[in-house]
């Protein structure tokens, strides 16, 4: 049972943009501040249409309610109940009424809406994707990683798998984790929220690892493909995604779900329970839930080489991961609300032996926790003051090793990343306008970021202050009340966040947009943002490592280099020196990006819907980890070559700070005894604002839902397609398309599905679609990357009430299988000997999911 909280007698302005018909419930309960009951089932799948002006609130709820053969009736208190058009015999309709009390009138959840700062509405200038618990469960994913990859609009830049790959993309990922990356721009270009509010990040404070959140927890997943550094501040350049936890829950749910491939040893296995109560002015909620994997051999896929990569290590990680939830909420009268929630998780991944050329994670511990509270005071009827405080805290414990001139090397380091938060928001209705109430929010924060960091005996911290203000209106210029002919409503977005980092200076961010329904069939929308991200505190404050090495001087293109001072293993080269992993001079990156979309429902179509949004971003003073090889090879990267003797004086002061234990020092034991004087550059390598990127594309969403007597049909496909992906290494350095090569996002890639639902039956099949594209890095490869297809399976029944047995009751079963057809990763050549991209495919194969869950 869903529940819109909030008196069933005048009028209201309302301004309930057209929506899925729960979501649009739920803005009527708010705005109406009236108690509405609905089914999940009953609503899944229609759709309501705009509702905007001064209405009462039976002439609001009946056009909402427009189309959609469904109807209600008012309890003995006052409240609502949605109801199926055809007439319910009084049984049934008292069975409804004491659900609805029993669950709906102590429901007192502060709704999570994304995309926006005020209580209370949505901004249909914001283009979102949302995905509910139903599409999480027939996804067939047991974790968020696998989930992600069922997005189109999500890049796997940093993940499990690419974490011992060789994948360009991964930097720093001492966690095995996974980030959020739309649109490809990088790990830490979207911004992570868990139920609307910041999340600490992991390790070297590079990205959140969503691997700490259990996917038996979420509810809902909104992801907002826009700009919303105005919104949410620093990292929402390519947009957020927003995890949404259940807190509502009446009763007792307990699920259990095993997975495996079909060939080879990778399994998982998860029990979770959960249990809620209401007592009328408030609830609490919680839940556990425990997750176990075991990964795939290498020797287990005919296609891995494994001369280049030793027997008996995986792919991925040996995880286990336990999860706690909390939440509580509670009325104070009818103006005053509290509630929070917890969540606390400890991760574990085991990754074997050291079996690659690269710095590779062996194992790793990560202890996350967060808090987020709030308390709402309603000062009048449309103004409501807003406090937030926010914890978090992750640490991370882990040893990794590497490969040096033919040596292995172990070390082990601990991270820790905290954050406090302070926010206070006023939001609102502002003023009245011939197209309904001008609705606000503003306010302001303080936030103090920490991190910590001890590896092989070399500390470093670093930290900063936050404060930030900001304003955001949404202004209604037409809606019903005052209609022209083409233009039903019209609505304008107007949002502006200022920043102060106590460390890398401030920010004044705008966003803004439109919105226009051309009719009930038609609308527009379209927005223009800045956006900013600040640099992680671990690479302005890591700990410094310095390296000598040599480079042969046949490969210096970039500029004339001094003579050779070492025959190394029978080439000449020449002897730098180089910091690593740490910049202390880095300032924030800076975007702009432009959308504009579509929503088509035409009428002729019952049940179609189709939405349209191209988007371009533009990104520029990326941090980009340059290479000495990269700045010997290109001649705009000249600025971070220092030359000897006027180096002299900064290398002998490295090497006196290296003997006293404050920085690290790393020479190979080939190179033997190194003096100052025998070092004949200094390369500015490691992090840099340099780099810049040009993303431009578009997105297509259909949806098409058709209730017939042998039950409901539902066709849709998600979709994405790159025009541009431009990246420069520095702002004079050539331009390189990077749309369809390796370890890159592709042009084209898709999710359809089809799916029957009746009498608690669902059948569910999707379509995967990875174009194909070529291999930029092994030049001597004539053919390109082929194309990668696969088919999803997913079955499942819900007793749901049908059976006069408690036990029989509220059960669900679940199959699903993944890679139906047991499709290969195409096959590509790579240095490691895994021989696909870890960034668009996996080496799974077939995986098929088992499910039971069971609510008292």
């Amino acid at each position: 049972m869903a529940v819109a909280s909030a008196v069933w007698a005048e009028d209201h302005d309302f301004d309930i943009p057209p929506q899925e018909l729960g979501s649009a419930l739920t803005l009527y309960g708010i705005q109406s501040e009236q108690e509405v009951a609905f089914s999940e089932s009953m609503v899944e799948g229609r759709y309501a249409r705009a509702v905007v002006g001064e209405y009462s609130e039976s002439e609001a709820l009946a056009l909402l309610l427009d189309g959609n053969d469904l109807t209600y009736i008012e309890s003995d208190d006052g409240s609502i109940i949605i109801q199926t058009s055809v007439e319910d015999d009084v049984d049934e309709i008292e069975d409804e009424e004491a659900v609805f009390e029993e669950e709906a009138a102590a429901e007192t959840d502060i709704v999570v809406v994304t995309g926006t700062n005020i209580r209370g509405v949505e901004n249909p200038t914001v283009p979102i994707l949302t995905f509910n618990k139903e599409d999480i469960d027939l996804s067939g994913a047991s974790t968020v990683d696998e989930f992600l990859r069922t997005i189109p609009q999500n890049f796997a830049s940093q993940t499990q798998l690419t974490a011992e790959s060789g994948n360009p993309n991964d930097a720093n990922n001492l966690t095995q984790g996974t980030t959020v990356d739309l649109r490809g721009l990088g790990a830490g270009s979207t911004l992570t929220l868990l139920n609307g509010r910041r999340m600490t990040p992991a390790g070297q404070s590079n990205f959140v690892d969503v691997n700490v959140l259990p996917l038996g927890i979420i509810e809902r997943v909104d992801v907002l493909t826009d700009g919303a550094t105005a919104i949410y501040g620093s990292d929402a350049v390519g947009g957020a995604v927003n995890f949404v936890t259940r807190k509502d829950y009446e009763g007792i749910n307990i699920n259990t779900r095993y997975g495996m491939v079909t060939e080879g040893s990778k399994e998982d296995w998860g029990i979770g329970g959960a249990g809620g109560f209401n007592w009328g002015s408030g609830g609490i909620f919680a839940g556990v839930d425990y997750h176990e994997a075991k990964p795939l051999l290498l020797e287990e896929r005919d296609f891995v080489n494994l001369l280049l990569s030793q027997e008996g290590t995986f792919f991925g990680s040996d995880q286990e991961r336990l999860s706690a939830a909390g939440g509580a909420n509670q009325e104070f009268g009818s103006s005053a609300r509290f509630a929070v929630d917890v969540l606390y998780t400890d991760l574990t991944n085991n990754a074997g032996d050291i079996d690659f050329v690269l710095p590779r994670t062996l194992s790793s511990n990560q202890e996350a926790l967060f808090i987020n509270s709030r308390f709402e005071y309603d000062i009048s009827e449309n103004i409501t003051a807003s406090f937030f405080f926010d914890y978090g805290q992750n640490e991370v414990n882990n040893v990794a090793a590497f490969v040096f001139f033919g040596s292995a090397f172990e070390f082990s380091s601990t991270f820790d990343n905290t954050l406090y938060l302070y926010e206070g928001r006023i939001s609102g209705k502002a003023f009245d306008l011939p197209g309904g109430p001008a609705s606000f929010s503003v306010g302001g924060l303080y936030r103090e970021e920490d991190y910590g960091q001890n590896s092989n005996g070399f500390f470093a911290d670093g930290m900063r202050n936050v404060t930030a203000g900001y304003a955001e209106m949404l202004v209604p210029i037409i809606s019903a009340q005052n209609a022209l002919p083409f233009m039903q409503n019209l609505q304008f977005s107007l949002a502006g966040r200022y920043e102060d980092y106590s460390d890398v200076g401030d920010s004044l961010d705008p966003k803004i947009g439109i919105y226009w329904e051309v009719n009930d069939q038609f609308s527009l929308r379209a927005s223009y943002s800045e956006s900013f991200r600040a640099p992680d505190l671990q690479q302005l404050n890591g700990i410094e490592r310095l390296a000598v090495n040599v480079f042969p001087v046949d490969e210096i293109t970039a500029f004339s280099p001094p003579s050779p001072s070492v025959l190394f293993s029978d080439f000449p080269a020449v002897i730098y020196l180089s910091p690593t992993g740490t910049n202390p001079n880095l300032s924030p990156e800076s975007a702009t990006s432009w959308s504009a979309g579509f929503s088509f429902e035409p009428k002729f179509v019952e049940g179609l819907t189709i939405k349209g949004n191209y988007f371009t971003i533009n990104y520029s003073d990326r941090i980009e980890i340059v290479s000495v090889s990269q700045i010997f090879q290109d001649v705009s990267l000249l600025e971070l070559v220092g030359f000897a003797p006027n180096v002299l004086l900064d290398v002998e002061t490295a090497f006196a700070r290296a003997e006293a234990g404050e920085i690290d020092l790393v020479i190979p034991n080939e190179l033997g005894n190194i003096s100052p004087e025998d070092i004949q550059l200094i390369v500015q390598s490691g992090p840099q604002n340099v780099s810049e990127r040009d993303v431009s594309g578009f997105d297509l969403n259909v949806n098409y839902v058709i209730d017939t007597d042998l039950g409901q049909f539902t066709a849709g496909a998600n979709a994405t397609y790159l025009i541009d992906y431009v990246s420069r290494l520095a702002p004079t350095s050539p331009s390189a398309e990077q749309i369809n090569v390796l370890y890159r996002p592709v042009d084209f890639n898709m999710r359809a599905n089809l799916s029957w639902s009746n009498n608690g039956f669902t059948v569910f099949t999707a379509f995967n679609y990875v174009d194909g594209y070529r291999d930029n890095i092994d030049t001597l490869i004539a053919e390109g990357i082929d194309a990668w297809t696969t088919i999803d399976l997913s079955l499942a029944y819900d007793t749901a009430d049908r059976f006069d047995n408690v036990f029989v009751n509220d059960l669900r079963f679940g199959f699903s299988v993944t890679n139906l057809f047991n499709n290969d990763p195409p096959f590509v050549e790579t240095p490691f000997g895994l021989n696909f991209d870890t960034a668009n495919a996996d080496p799974f194969g077939r995986q098929v999911n088992f499910t039971i869950s069971k609510s008292f």
